[in-house]
């Protein structure tokens, strides 16, 4: 129960605010939608419409609930209509002073008894209750987008915040059926203090030149069952916004990873944001898979981390074949064939085949087929390149395991690949984030689960997949790179540790 009746949303002609709008009048709470755009406001009843439309449609709702529901909401653009709610949750631009300034202001205006709100992603819920004169009865409100969808809240107490706010605000939030979960007052919370440097981290290895942000997506959805590859996810929310997340982020946190990068600044300053622009990370259509694949060999010289013996690639091999398999580390260079796959773990492939300063190339390809420490491989095969790698020989190694069925992409022959590359940094963060009390293990991997749509949380995942193992990833990659971000987490470094002394 909430003694919490009537409600306003600051910045409702924005998509957040419009969003958290329509939870409040589905809840059952008289809901204002202030904003000081009334072109803003009327776009968001015509998109609250459709919404509650489909929902009749689909079966979600009936007409009765959908129409009363519309009937709770109206619009405002003047703050005095605010006077007498019992909550009130802004949601306007990503700016302390400008948050700070609209408390200050409904300060002024609302009773005492009323409870501002801040759905803010980033900044502080103490600084911005510092301007609001009321800061016991401020409380962090972040809702995930699309929040007329996504059940998950992130609620967070400023230093002075009470008790009594808290509680009020968690039981309002679940009177709505959303789903709340507790965070610490630090910068990004849950989801973005995770989400923010991994998509920076994306952007970077793309302008590493690693691969293309259309394999990134089809590696990380492939290998980690992600829903939306991240790139996708970077284009629906605006390469704009990445920056300003970054520029907000960075100034707190002095992490690098969450430093905007800079081919992020470049694509903003060309006009390419993503889908609001037409154009965003993502510029090729999905490519076909090959039909056809010449014969392979294997060759085993130990035990494979792709292949378990039986399994139904590996009977169909056949002697003689153009493609030569290695497994399990081994490596003999056979220039009479048309490709040489040599299977990788944490090493490049530059280690069997020798470098040349850049100008390195043969007929021979790494590959990996990704798995989370000992559990099942995933459907997911990385093809390694070096700088002129025969393209006949990358052409096969893409066939043979295209056409046994396999998710195919090629990346150079970097640290990490794509998959470790990307993600064991943000197992570092979870680890790290679970040390400093932000969040219980249980509520990051829910909040990562709800709020992201990931299929398992980052502790859940990295814990399963072994601390050991994380360790070796890691250590393997922080070597090479000499990137913080890589350095192991305490409890991967506890584990290999309690393993070295068995």
């Amino acid at each position: 129960m909430t003694n919490i009746k009537k409600v306003a949303v600051c910045g409702a002609g924005g998509t957040m605010g419009a969003g958290i709008a329509i939870v409040a009048a589905r809840g059952g709470f008289e809901t204002i939608c202030f904003d000081m755009s009334a072109e803003g406001l009327a776009r968001s009843r015509k998109n609250a419409e459709k919404f509650f439309g489909k929902s009749v449609a689909k079966g979600r709702m009936s007409q009765e609930d959908a129409d009363a529901a519309l009937g709770r909401m109206s619009d405002s653009t003047d703050l005095n209509d605010l006077a007498d709610c019992d909550l009130i949750i802004e949601a306007i631009f990503e700016s302390l002073e400008v948050k700070k300034d609209l408390f200050g202001k409904l300060n002024g205006i609302c009773k005492a008894e009323t409870i501002f709100a801040s759905n803010t992603s980033t900044l502080s819920i103490t600084e911005i209750a510092g301007g609001s004169g009321r800061d016991d009865r401020v409380v962090g409100m972040h809702f995930c987008l699309p929040a007329e969808v996504m059940k998950l809240i992130e609620m967070s107490r400023g230093i002075n915040t009470s008790a009594e706010t808290f509680d009020t605000a968690w039981a309002w939030t679940e009177a709505c059926k959303q789903i709340p979960v507790e965070t610490q007052d630090k910068p990004g919370f849950i989801l973005n203090a995770l989400l923010v440097p991994f998509n920076n981290d994306v952007i970077r290895a793309i302008e590493a030149g690693l691969c293309s942000a259309e394999d990134i997506d089809l590696a990380i959805k492939s290998g980690l069952g992600y829903k939306m590859g991240p790139c996708t996810l970077l284009d629906l929310i605006g390469l704009d916004t990445q920056v300003r997340l970054g520029e907000a982020f960075y100034p707190i946190t002095l992490d690098t990873r969450a430093s905007v990068p800079p081919l992020c600044r470049r694509m903003v300053a060309a006009g390419r944001l993503g889908n609001k622009s037409g154009s965003g990370l993502l510029t090729a259509p999905a490519a076909e898979k090959a039909t056809e694949a010449p014969a392979y060999s294997i060759a085993s010289a130990g035990e494979s981390r792709s292949f378990a013996e039986g399994d139904a690639f590996l009977g169909g091999a056949s002697d003689g074949a153009p493609v030569t398999i290695h497994l399990g580390g081994g490596f003999a260079p056979d220039d009479s064939k048309t490709a040489v796959l040599v299977e990788l773990d944490t090493e490049c492939l530059g280690v069997h085949t020798g470098e040349d300063m850049g100008r390195e190339g043969s007929n021979a390809v790494g590959f990996a087929r990704y798995r989370n420490g000992n559990d099942a491989p995933s459907n997911l095969i990385e093809l390694v390149k070096q700088p002129n790698t025969d393209a006949a020989a990358l052409a096969a190694a893409r066939a043979v395991f295209e056409v046994a069925g396999f998710d195919v992409v090629v990346c150079a022959d970097q640290p990490g690949r794509i998959v470790d590359r990307l993600v064991r940094p943000k197992y570092n963060d979870a680890l790290r984030f679970l040390d400093e009390g932000l969040a219980s293990a249980a509520d990051m991997d829910k909040t990562c689960c709800m709020g992201l749509g990931y299929p398992d949380g980052p502790i859940e995942r990295v814990v399963r997949g072994g601390l050991a193992r994380h360790f070796d990833v890691t250590t393997a990659i922080a070597d090479m790179t000499g990137q913080k971000g890589y350095a192991p987490a305490r409890a991967a470094v506890v584990a290999k540790a309690r393993e070295a002394a068995e």
